[in-house]
């Protein structure tokens, strides 16, 4: 129970006078609340669902009810009386929801027509937009769904975290944000030049939760829709919601003073980046960045501009870590180490900073190469033969792969191998019908543990753990499984439970977002019933070995550009016409077609399968310079592709790619599709027939 200004909040039960009063006060309203009969009223009181705010004088006025499910909260009705609105009495009853479910449950979601304008009332009480879904009344009209989080630890809540620990997290305003992809008459230059490639290995730029409540407040239907995509491409950065009203209270205070005019929804961003973990906010608004003293004095926040964000980041500039470009013109080899090789393999890869000593790193390798029956002992070489990476493999375990040793060393190629061979790991821990992957390294260099943070491992008591599951199934198979999984492996595997968790939720699959979020976590886990879409698109053997395909460029002289094979994402240009509506997030399977001279063997067939991340439709040379770094191909090879009517061609920017053990060739494909689809262009195909194909492809042979 609450009081407040001679308020008092109270939970009612079926037998409380207050009842009839709640359903008198619903009467009037029901055309916006919705039908409700009596019995549902009486239903929520038995349950102490109905919580009541009552004047001085004992009346009731106003009410809010609610139910739970699984482990959330959802509000069905909040209603004041006429002559007490705007007074107040909305944040009361729902503070109290809040303080009376912050224990038991993740947090309190409701449903809101986006016609009715409370999208800033939400906001203020410090709910938070998700998505838009069509109501179930005569009119279907467009509701929003909001959700205030209570802020408890999971384990999608490690990953902004983990960014944090890895780059430099900066939260960007809310109109730096809209200009970063919509000003196309170059005026905010500054702030685009935040998307400059090398300031990425370095810097993250990160978002608060509040603009999407500020994406929220557009009107047309299709433009939210695409600036929540545009959003979601940002991380996303967790604010501690209980500081978050003296926050605001006191830069409020801050501002008055200094009269200093502020929007709502950019205070309410500012103080949520204050509530986060990051300590720098990026803005262009000077009266902001002339109050950056008295900001960092009180909150220890530094306000930068773009450029003077840019000019401090550039004199710390190192080369960056990720550089598969620097890999043009190398030729790299992995091999089984043998006996002899210690002493040069001790000298390269011995953590000193860490406090291992020589001898003690070479004892462990000799352990690892003499057991030769328990480990697989490999080291990456250079044209010279020079050593460049080490790695060994641990197989005692039907249900997991151990990375005891993991060394990358100290060069310019030192942090694309460590993503290379953490991704090849999972991959083969997965080939291997394993579910796990663990690295145990206990002197592991940063490099490496920056790879294995952004690579969505889980930190327990005895080093890194990924979960790595090779099914394709739905949400709920999925749920089952991962259940039994924790069941049966022990407490360390608990989180699992938490994932099972998220699956069981219904929203889940009908939101693309975070099923795609579910399906990276993990990897290669494919959720079927997820509502993302699925392309079979066609490229040209010569890029296909370039880009993800071993096999082919095994069968020419010269082979694959080592600088695109190593890459764990990669670009592929293509035209914009024919695309099918090709978007991101979606999975694709990629058809390699026959080339003119027919050089090439196993082609016109399905070959891969590729998560893809953004798509991207603009200028040839625009493109190129945004995805340079991605990969080698010349401006003009990429002028080269037919573009539409407005010069555009289409990036597609993908990763996670899975070759398959089984090619499927061109006939069984328009069998399985019952069409003599030929694949000339981008096809996008049903749940079913891609579940169908992608675990023909995966599947081991016999």
């Amino acid at each position: 129970m609450t009081k407040n200004h001679d308020i008092k909040i109270e939970a009612i039960d079926d037998k409380s006078p207050h009842l009839p009063a709640v359903i008198d006060l619903w009467s009037p309203n029901r055309s916006t609340l919705g039908l409700f009969p009596k019995d549902a009223f009486i239903e929520r009181a038995v349950k102490r669902q109905i919580l009541v705010a009552i004047e001085p004088e004992g009346k009731c006025i106003g009410y809010l009810l609610y139910r739970n499910s699984y482990d959330r909260i959802t509000i069905v009705h909040l209603c004041i009386a006429p002559l007490h609105r705007k007074k107040g009495i909305t944040k009361l009853l729902v503070d109290e929801l809040k303080r009376i479910t912050e224990q038991r449950y993740t947090g309190i979601g409701l449903s809101c027509r986006h016609d009715y304008g409370l999208q800033p009332m939400w906001a203020n009480l410090g709910f938070v937009y998700q998505y838009d879904k069509i109501g179930k009344s005569k009119e279907r009209k467009l509701l929003g769904y909001w959700w205030f989080d209570h802020g408890h630890t999971n384990l999608f809540s490690s990953i902004p975290v983990q960014k944090l620990e890895s780059k430099l997290c900066v939260v960007i305003d809310r109109k730096i944000f809209s200009y970063l992809y919509t000003d196309e008459d170059g005026k905010n230059e500054a702030g685009k030049s935040l998307l400059s490639d090398w300031l990425q290995p370095g810097l993250e730029l990160c978002i608060t939760d509040e603009i999407f409540n500020y994406i929220s407040l557009i009107c047309d239907h299709q433009e939210r829709r695409l600036q929540k995509k545009i959003a979601n491409n940002f991380t996303r950065l967790p604010s501690h919601n209980q500081n978050l009203d003296q926050m605001q209270q006191k830069l409020q205070n801050i501002f008055l003073i200094n009269k200093v005019s502020i929007d709502d929804i950019d205070l309410r961003h500012l103080a949520r980046a204050i509530a986060s973990d990051s300590h720098v906010f990026v803005t262009n608004e000077q009266p902001l960045l002339e109050l950056s003293g008295e900001l960092y004095d009180n909150f220890k926040l530094s306000v930068l501009s773009p450029s003077e964000l840019i000019s401090q980041l550039d004199e710390l500039r190192n080369k960056p870590d990720y550089q598969p470009v620097r890999l043009a013109g190398t030729s790299l080899e992995q091999v089984l180490i043998n006996r002899g090789q210690e002493d040069l393999l001790t000298n390269h890869f011995t953590c000193i900073n860490k406090g291992e000593t020589k001898p003690g790193f070479q004892q462990q390798l000799r352990r690892f190469i003499a057991e030769n029956d328990k480990f697989d002992c490999y080291v990456i070489l250079d044209k010279e033969r020079q050593p460049l990476a080490l790695f060994v493999y641990h197989k005692h375990k039907k249900h997991e792969l151990e990375l005891p040793l993991i060394r990358v060393g100290n060069h310019s190629l030192s942090a694309t191998l460590a993503r290379h061979l953490i991704f090849k790991a999972i991959l083969y821990s997965t080939q291997n019908n394993r579910q796990f992957t663990r690295i145990t390294d206990i002197n592991l260099e940063e490099t490496v543990r920056t790879a294995i943070q952004e690579d969505n491992f889980v930190r327990v008591d005895n080093g890194w753990l990924k979960v790595n599951l090779g099914v394709a199934t739905n949400a709920s198979q999925l749920s089952t499984y991962l259940t039994n999984l924790s069941t049966n492996l022990g407490e360390e595997f608990n989180f699992c439970l938490q994932i099972a968790g998220i699956l069981k939720q219904e929203d889940l699959i009908k939101d693309v977002q975070a099923s795609a979020s579910v399906e990276k976590f993990l990897f290669p886990v494919k959720i079927i019933d997820a509502e993302i879409d699925n392309f079979i698109i066609p490229i040209e053997p010569r890029y296909a070995m370039d880009l993800f395909d071993g096999d082919l460029a095994r069968q020419t002289l010269f082979g694959s550009k080592i600088e695109l094979s190593f890459n764990r994402e990669a670009v592929y240009y293509r035209s914009v016409i024919n695309s099918r509506r090709l978007n991101a997030p979606c999975r694709i399977i990629w058809y390699v077609s026959q080339d003119k001279y027919h050089s090439y063997c196993g082609v016109s067939s399905l070959r891969a399968c590729s998560f893809v991340d953004e798509v991207v439709i603009g200028k040839p040379k625009e493109l190129y310079q945004r995805f340079q770094r991605l990969g080698v191909y010349k401006l003009d090879d990429i002028m080269n592709i037919s573009p539409d009517k407005n010069g555009y061609i289409m990036a597609i920017r993908f990763s996670n790619t899975e070759p398959f053990k089984n090619i499927i060739t061109l006939n069984k494909v328009q069998q399985i599709l019952n069409n003599k689809q030929s694949f000339q262009s981008a096809c996008k195909i049903e749940k079913h027939y891609f579940h169908q194909l992608y675990t023909l492809g995966i599947r081991n042979k016999a």
